[in-house]
């Protein structure tokens, strides 16, 4: 009896544990995070989809088409960043086309798969095409130097290669919030 009477002593004194979040805050702050995480997408898209503008207006205008060792590396570039593109469509729609409405397993199951595919445009895809990015700038780099005077020349090197530097740590950071974001909505999907 004294063993009862230990646990019901021990039971009567733990603390009412009341959740720190109700399910209309963890509702509406997966919300947010969903609305992220599309804004993002079309940012991704409208910024991508500038600068291939710009890279083929430049191949036209200075007549690329001529020059192999030019066409090849600007070519290079042009098309990894649209690939990057139609990357970024197919995730987009991925997530579009994801059933809100269906059983919770259903709709985890779902999420996890996207989960899993961003993940492998980040880590996979994104490295790849960012090294093919490099290779074609540095492909172009002889081209610039034959035509342009020797200051010009070390301003498109120095600022080429700080782009791309500095570039490739604001790429690493919005990669980790895309995947904290994704992580998030995942842990949501599979606590319950």
């Amino acid at each position: 009896m004294e063993k009862f009477e230990e646990l019901q002593s021990i039971w009567t004194q733990q603390s009412d544990l009341k959740p720190t979040q109700n399910s209309n805050e963890i509702i509406t702050l997966a919300k947010e995070k969903l609305k992220i995480v599309i804004v993002k997408h079309f940012w991704t898209i409208g910024i991508l989809t500038l600068l291939t503008l710009i890279l083929i207006l430049y191949y036209f205008w200075i007549s690329a088409y001529k020059l192999s060792s030019f066409r090849l590396g600007l070519g290079l570039m042009i098309l990894v960043i649209i690939i990057r593109i139609i990357l970024e469509i197919i995730s987009i729609n991925k997530f579009r086309n994801m059933n809100f409405d269906n059983d919770f397993k259903s709709h985890s199951l779902q999420l996890h798969q996207f989960y899993k595919f961003r993940k492998l445009i980040h880590f996979v895809f994104t490295p790849i095409i960012y090294l093919i990015y490099i290779l074609g700038f540095i492909i172009v780099l002889p081209q610039f130097k034959y035509n342009f005077s020797n200051g010009m020349y070390l301003y498109i090197l120095v600022s080429g290669f700080g782009f791309l530097f500095f570039f490739s740590f604001y790429m690493i950071k919005e990669i980790k919030k895309d995947i904290a974001n994704l992580s998030f909505l995942k842990n949501i999907a599979e606590s319950f």
